[in-house]
């Protein structure tokens, strides 16, 4: 049996999954699991059936649709891991023939792949799913022939599930004692809870045994031994599921993906305000582990192993979770809280006694309980820190009744922050409450820089940034259940929009697609479409425009260059090209025609001669040929070479930060519409800065600016990207207005738009500064970027000297934008 592989030996990668199939003594039926062969103890799988990948198909009889889809459908490349993924989708398949997408996702968590790429994993298994929750995908595949033919998809039907034999002698051997012996050790199967008391109470010191995913796991890393171990699983109260007044009571014996399947049904059978922990609780459940895991490892030995890393413990502990336990002596009742977690003796279990079952309450109207974990991925990774935190409110109130806080990840066992809560108590839920919380969380949960694990700092954020979540989670609740926090006063304006739920003006136009943009304007008679003629050299001089062909384009009626513009071309910078461009992309000229493809076609037939001039196409080549727009700006401050001088310690480097594309939707559109009388004109532009519009459009053709009526109905996106270019192409179309007398649209299409405008700015940085053990800072640095200049904002009134030197570079590269969206001003 070669196809079951050996990974990495701890059950984190799913090529050594196998289905274990046992008979469940509550519900009386078989249970199919998926499990990581790897560690299962050989004792464990007495009366159970083990199906490896041998078992679902062979070629040398019949492949499995399970394994014909995945080989079909490209989900194979090395294969090691191809054995694991098969056996992890059966087991699904043999428990639901029609499973959801998020199970067969769920279903391979715990498999690993590092060539292939999940995706064609997931889409050959997506045939599985329940009519509905995928869409129909074409199965193609080449044969032998390279051909390409349509792959048929076999019924999961025509195979068939065990033989009822099989279940029969699973039932009979529920009922008898299993004792095996081995050289070290002795392993023990009880039959009832009375005889696994009875072993208990002879052998105090066994660990009870279930998944094996914990114990095997200090086996194999700290090489631990047990003498006796005792493996309850067929013991029926360790299964039990019931609903009480105060709770759901889940056997401890029952596996994560038991837990899990229990709270997903359970939710949506009661009301909202008491599920608020079984949510929590699924939140963990659907990353914790992989399936393989989940559905080994029971709930009472990830409660009792008291792992810092496991993410269950601190949610059952702040929603107040009870342990029943047994012995010998009788029963009683112990509270998961963080005395339990932290192994205090008083709180703890004793040697004798077992977890039966787990009592997980109900929580109340005025609870709310979170839980967090942040890992090194989503699924199938330990966690670095976990949390579970609760807080209840006085009825109707923000005023914190009770707290609760519980880290793991920070310690060897899992911290509670009770003197932070206990201070807490009595609080209004408000940013002071929170900065408060915050330093006390921070004073009570201690993580020194030695610590085991590393990553000090970042586990000492998480601890703030987990707080700092729960505190906006409550607070978006508070909003809907404290409603007096938010009445609106009588007496307030009908026009102040404060506290009032407000639906956007245009949303229902948005939705209908009503709402109007500026291409969305019908045409009007006479219209002209536009399309530019841009440079295809980063630095050259103009020779010549020859445009007598776009002239001889049908439906093309002029060309439009610099020459025609009545007024100033442009302010800092040309509308049209006059005698060189400075960049590719820049407008040289425009032409007009009767359509939008005519205008294109016409655009195409422009010759230009150019003169190539050596260009600048980087900061540092501006710099290097000192090619600047304005002068530089420096701020002095004290003697810097005296700070130099004195410095214990100089550190100097460079700082590159790239520039960025806004992608805006509504791609930069203007319409010029010229008015009978007195060369008015409408402009109809998608801008954020109408105004500028307004003046390089009246500036551009030689009038007063109330001559020109700037129209902005809305903006399609902008992001800063809509302030300074607008105008530019505003005045390109406004002076082709001028020059024909017909309206103009100039809309650009996606790779015209990127192409013309710039961007937001790159930077480039230099910095030296100088440390004295006083810990003053000297620092000298210039900060360099193309297309716009900021002056430096960090606070220079605790600094004894510093030169900051700042400089705005011209090299061959389309002008650029603001920095980001625009609040007033660039920030």
């Amino acid at each position: 049996l070669s196809g079951t592989k050996y990974g990495c030996g701890i059950g984190g990668c799913g090529a050594c999954t196998v289905m274990i199939s046992t008979y469940d003594p509550v519900a009386k039926q078989i249970q199919h699991r998926p499990a990581n062969s790897c560690l299962l103890p050989i004792c464990s799988l007495h009366g159970a059936a083990v199906t490896t990948v041998e078992g679902v198909g062979s070629i040398k009889t019949r492949i499995h649709p399970i394994q014909e889809r995945l080989a079909k459908c490209h989900g194979s490349q090395c294969g090691f891991c191809t054995p694991g993924m098969v056996m992890s989708i059966y087991a699904l398949l043999r428990n639901h023939a029609e499973p959801s997408m998020e199970q067969i996702i769920s279903a391979l968590d715990g498999n690993l792949c590092r060539c292939t790429g999940y995706r064609p994993i997931i889409d050959s298994y997506r045939s599985f799913a329940r009519v509905g929750q995928y869409f129909q995908m074409c199965f193609l595949f080449w044969d032998s022939r390279w051909s390409l033919k349509r792959l048929s998809l076999p019924e999961v039907s025509a195979f068939g599930k065990s033989d009822p034999f099989t279940f029969q002698i699973m039932a009979q051997e529920q009922l008898r004692t299993l004792i095996f012996h081995g050289k070290r050790t002795t392993w023990i199967s009880p039959t009832s809870l009375n005889e696994l008391l009875e072993l208990k109470a002879k052998y105090p010191k066994a660990p009870l045994v279930v998944g094996n995913t914990s114990v095997e796991l200090k086996k194999t890393h700290h090489d631990a031994y047990h003498p006796i171990i005792l493996h309850p699983v067929r013991i029926p109260e360790m299964y039990v599921v019931s609903s009480t007044d105060d709770g759901l009571v889940i056997g401890a014996a029952c596996c994560l993906a038991q837990l899990r399947d229990i709270l997903m049904e359970a939710v949506p059978k009661l009301p909202e305000e008491k599920t608020k922990i079984y949510q929590a609780l699924l939140q963990h459940l659907r990353t914790l582990a992989g399936e393989q895991i989940r559905s080994m490892a029971s709930l009472g030995g990830h409660i009792v192993s008291r792992g810092s890393n496991w993410d269950l413990n601190p949610v059952l502990s702040v929603g107040k979770s009870v342990l029943n336990l047994a012995s010998e002596d009788g029963k009683r009742q112990v509270l998961l809280n963080d005395q339990f977690l932290a192994g205090c003796e008083h709180a703890d279990i004793k040697p004798k006694e077992v977890i039966v079952s787990v009592l997980i309450p109900y929580s109340m109207k005025d609870d709310f309980i979170s839980a967090f974990r942040q890992a090194e991925s989503q699924k199938n990774a330990l966690s670095i820190v976990n949390s579970g935190m609760r807080v209840l409110f006085s009825p109707g109130t923000d005023i914190i009744a009770d707290l609760s806080i519980l880290y793991g990840g920070i310690g060897s066992t899992t911290l509670s922050a009770r003197k932070s809560c206990e201070k807490l108590i009595g609080r209004q839920w408000n940013d002071q409450m929170l900065s408060e919380a915050c330093k006390l969380v921070l004073e009570e949960i201690f993580l020194p820089s030695s610590a085991p694990g590393g990553r000090v700092e970042y586990r000492r954020t998480l601890l703030v940034s987990f707080l700092f979540r729960f505190y906006l989670e409550v607070l978006h609740g508070l909003h809907q259940m404290v409603r007096t926090v938010y009445d609106v006063d009588s007496g307030q304006s009908p026009q102040d929009p404060v506290g009032r739920p407000i639906m956007h003006q245009s949303g229902i136009k948005h939705a209908t697609g009503e709402a109007v943009y500026i291409d969305d304007i019908r045409p009007v008679d006479g219209e002209l479409s536009l399309a530019v003629v841009t440079s295809i050299r980063a630095h050259a001089k103009i020779i010549s425009i020859d445009a007598s062909e776009a002239l001889r384009v049908p439906g093309v009626v002029d060309v439009v260059t610099a020459r025609d513009v009545p007024g100033e071309n442009g302010k800092d910078e040309q509308a049209y090209a006059e005698e060189k461009v400075i960049c590719v992309g820049q407008i040289i000229c425009a032409v007009v025609a009767e359509s939008v493809t005519q205008a294109k076609c016409g655009a195409e037939k422009v010759k230009i001669v150019y003169e190539d001039l050596e260009p600048i196409l980087t900061i540092e080549d501006a710099i290097k040929h000192k090619s600047y727009i304005t002068e530089e700006r420096k701020i002095e401050k004290g003697d810097i070479e005296k700070g130099f001088e004195s410095a214990d310690e100089i550190i100097e480097g460079e700082l590159h930060v790239g520039g960025q594309e806004h992608f805006y939707l509504e791609t930069n559109s203007v319409l010029v519409i010229p008015r009978v009388e007195d060369k008015e004109m409408d402009v109809y532009v998608s801008t954020q800065h109408a105004t500028d519009v307004q003046e390089l459009v009246a500036s551009a053709l030689n009038l007063q600016s109330n001559k020109i009526m700037c129209h902005v109905k809305r903006v399609g996106g902008a992001f800063g990207g809509k302030i300074t270019k607008p105008s530019l192409f505003a005045v390109i179309a406004a002076v082709a207005a001028n020059k024909t007398g017909r309206p103009v649209r100039f809309v650009l299409e996606r790779n015209m738009d990127m192409l013309i405008t710039g961007g937001r700015h790159p930077f480039f940085g230099k910095y030296k500064v100088s440390e004295r053990r006083s810990y003053f800072a000297y620092p000298d640095g210039d900060q360099s970027q193309t297309g716009g200049l900021k002056a430096p904002s960090a606070s220079l009134r605790t600094i004894p000297s510093c030169v900051v030197l700042s400089i705005h570079q011209k090299d061959g590269m389309s002008s650029k934008r603001t920095w980001t969206g625009w609040r007033g001003g660039p920030r």
